[in-house]
């Protein structure tokens, strides 16, 4: 059966399973060196449409979306989830047959979802919570489970860390079940030694977000330009030490988590530790104001920065991966 993307002036017949495509030998040897040497050294008897036949293990299917990204590039993908078997077969082809334009185009498309810096993780966070609050990550990208398998198969590792901890936000329940693609029904799952070290990883992403808790706001002391030191009013006095007080009920809760849909993500617990104090409310529970005077937030406010720096760069240790260039 002779595809689609075929060209009249083709001069080699690629053929998988019973799909033949007519191409061009210079634009495949333009772009894949293992390619050129492989048509080059081609002695086929057999012959389509007056081209010698080169046999290949591929999906028609995939070899097709490579193809299509040989000729025209791959600027029409969009890098949601609608697309992203699209952009598994490309770059995965393009890996194997070491198409590196591809896979280099490839790769950058994929960076704004899968970051290596805590700054592009912030502005993709963004991206996926709607204008009333709520966090909606599996509307814009693809399940991490999906991007953590494609990284493994085509040995693109800076694309785990971020993945990975995209991941330990679900439920271990989740992790361990894996995720039912809704367009295909194939039910992806972590291999045995990922799905370890997701766990052991999550364990210490949490375990971090105490250690937060307990160093940084449980008896925090005011700042020493704390604008209320100077109180006679014993509870004035303490302002500051009240109001981080009640946003450590407010984390320990979870109640922000929970409304946003960010249950189980540290690295928003410690930046809402901050962002609470620029709230007017009061806490429903105890009364007490979330509001620190300028001073005191602004020292807070550089402890979360330093803090989530440090958690940020930490990824890639605790779901034990090795990521060359990753942040330090």
């Amino acid at each position: 059966m002779l595809h689609p993307l075929s060209f009249p002036d083709g001069n080699t017949a690629l053929r998988a399973a019973n799909v033949v495509f007519l191409v061009h030998r210079g634009v495949l040897a333009r772009h894949s060196q293992p390619l050129a040497d492989t048509i080059k050294a081609l002695n086929s008897p057999q012959h389509v449409h007056g081209c010698p036949v080169l046999d290949l293990d591929d999906n028609p299917d995939d070899l097709a979306h490579f193809l299509l990204a040989l000729y025209d590039g791959v600027s029409r993908l969009r890098h949601d989830p609608s697309d992203f078997d699209i952009v598994s077969a490309v770059l995965r082809l393009a890996t194997k047959y070491k198409a590196s334009k591809i896979q280099e185009d490839i790769l950058r498309g994929m960076a704004p979802t899968w970051p290596k810096t805590l700054t592009q993780w912030e502005i993709r966070e963004a991206t996926a919570t709607n204008s009333n609050g709520l966090y909606k990550p599996r509307l814009s990208y693809p399940h991490p489970i999906m991007v953590i398998n494609l990284a493994r198969q085509t040995n693109n590792l800076e694309l785990l860390p971020s993945a990975f901890y995209d991941l330990c936000r679900c439920a271990p329940s989740d992790i361990a079940t894996g995720y039912m693609c809704p367009r295909t029904a194939i039910l992806h799952v972590l291999s045995p030694s990922d799905l370890m070290n997701i766990l052991k990883g999550k364990e210490h992403a949490s375990r971090f977000l105490s250690t937060f808790i307990v160093n940084e706001l449980e008896g925090r002391r005011p700042s020493a330009a704390c604008i209320y030191t100077e109180e006679r009013d014993p509870a004035r006095k303490r302002s500051c030490q009240a109001a981080f007080e009640a946003i450590t009920f407010e984390i320990l809760r979870d109640v922000n988590g929970v409304v946003c849909h960010r249950s189980s993500d540290p690295l928003f617990a410690i930046v809402d530790a901050e962002l609470m104090q620029t709230r007017e409310d009061a806490s429903a529970i105890t009364g007490v104001s979330l509001r620190a005077c300028e001073n005191c937030r602004a020292e807070f406010a550089t402890v979360v920065d330093a803090v989530r720096e440090e958690f940020w760069n930490k990824l890639p240790l605790w779901f034990g991966l090795d990521v060359p260039n990753w942040p330090t």
